[in-house]
């Protein structure tokens, strides 16, 4: 009877400590999830006041940085950084971003014989070798590749290839002139992120030195003599001029969802010798405009990305639940006769799709071969059931010879990606401008 008593509380002492030990875990893993030490993987990633993409930039934090992660709302974190200013990024970039928008940090170059490339791929020319410790100017990342600024020449190297200098100081002189690196920037009162906003200056603007504080701001005079601070991430001794050939910026921070239609068992419309079908054009031309979006830095999802059938329910759930800024179903027309009807055109549904399907038409209009048939509203249920900004895009008519010859052509779908690429800087542009202005 002893032993089974023994036996009985050894088991019950073993469920105890095993109860402990995970409320332990769990208790941690809940402390860590809303208030987790973080460190910023990315060269450099916007600190924007809410979680949105459009949202004004409080401040940048930068690779090695150490932040507070305090919540998370739809796929953004809230941080808090190490001077105290909170704000939201995108919990896809903090760890291991490969974007990051324009800046200027001093960079020590980490590898021997590293080679300056003119564009950001291993095939691409070598402009220079650069030397183990040899300082350059990190200006923005783009897909794990660098742009940075040596010796009178801009060029590309790898993102591991660098180590960010925090604490080199730049030293300015007084009435030294200096030029805004970022994108753009606002003239603050004082030499905190929460203090008045200014002049709103624009990347390029040329300002005065007048002084640094001890926490890396700098007190600088615009043209027009209004002085106000600046980080020093902001700004550069380098002269930036209007002809300064520079790669557009990258846009990590905005997520767009790609819907290549039908697919699986549902075929679509086919070509009038029934050897092309909807699914499998559709697809190609996603994947292709994937792949203009990824190279600029954009968050690319995929409602599919092979052959499988995902239905009409489901590919609205998947878009409204994600962290996407836009929606675009691609489909390839059908006319009720062969040969009758040729023609791009693109549709909404929402209010809200409206501006997307105009600047993405125009840019269709202007780019494709094909007749464009323009853009109007339609009760598509992908369109319908989307929370987000949404459009449908019916690229050409499959059962038109004329049409069918552009839409299984490879240079067809790039120039889809083209256009697509352009009408969503058109439409992001205007959408920030507006959200500015408000």
């Amino acid at each position: 009877m002893k032993n089974t008593n023994s036996i009985n509380r050894t088991i019950k002492m073993f469920i105890i400590n095993i109860l402990v030990v995970a409320l332990v875990f769990i208790g941690f893993n809940y402390m860590r999830g809303n208030s987790q030490i973080a460190t910023v993987g990315t060269i450099a990633l916007n600190v924007r006041e809410k979680p949105d993409a459009y949202s004004s930039v409080i401040t940048q934090v930068h690779k090695e940085d150490k932040v507070t992660i305090t919540d998370e709302k739809n796929d953004w974190y809230k941080i808090q950084t190490a001077d105290k200013t909170v704000g939201w990024v995108p919990n896809w970039l903090l760890f291991d971003g490969t974007s990051g928008p324009y800046t200027n940090l001093t960079a020590s170059v980490a590898k021997r014989n590293t080679e300056l490339k003119k564009d950001n791929s291993e095939s691409s020319k070598v402009i220079k070798t650069l030397k183990k410790n040899e300082h350059v100017n990190a200006t923005l990342e783009l897909n794990g590749w660098v742009r940075v600024y040596s010796d009178g020449k801009y060029g590309w190297v790898p993102s591991d290839s660098l180590i960010i200098q925090k604490n080199r100081d730049n030293k300015y002189k007084e009435n030294q002139v200096l030029h805004v690196a970022t994108t753009s920037a606002y003239l603050m009162s004082n030499n905190s992120t929460s203090s008045n906003k200014g002049d709103f200056l624009k990347y390029g603007a040329t300002l005065t030195y007048l002084s640094e504080t001890e926490d890396g701001w700098m007190k600088v005079k615009t043209k027009d003599g209004k002085t106000g601070f600046l980080n020093s991430w902001q700004v550069t001794s380098r002269k930036i001029s209007s002809k300064e050939e520079k790669p557009g910026i990258p846009m990590p921070e905005f997520t767009v969802m790609l819907d290549p239609g039908h697919g699986g068992d549902d075929p679509g419309a086919q070509t009038i010798d029934g050897k092309t079908l909807e699914k499998e054009v559709t697809l190609k031309t996603a994947l292709a405009v994937r792949k203009e979006l990824q190279s600029h830095g954009f968050n690319v999802l995929m409602t599919r990305d092979k052959d499988k059938f995902v239905s009409l329910t489901d590919i609205g759930k998947i878009s409204s639940s994600s962290q996407a800024n836009a929606f675009i179903s691609f489909h390839y027309d059908s006319s009720a006769q062969a040969n009758t009807a040729s023609g791009t055109t693109t549709f909404y549904r929402k209010d809200s799709g409206k501006p997307l399907a105009q600047a993405i038409n125009d840019s269709i209009a202007n780019i494709l071969p094909l007749e464009n048939r323009g853009f109007g509203n339609q009760d598509y249920q992908v369109l319908r059931e989307n929370s987000k900004p949404a459009v449908l895009l019916e690229l050409g008519y499959i059962n038109n010879d004329y049409d069918a010859a552009y839409i299984k052509n490879k240079n067809y779908h790039q120039k889809v990606a083209d256009s697509v690429y352009d009408g969503l800087m058109v439409y992001i542009e205007e959408k920030s401008n507006k959200g500015a202005e408000n």
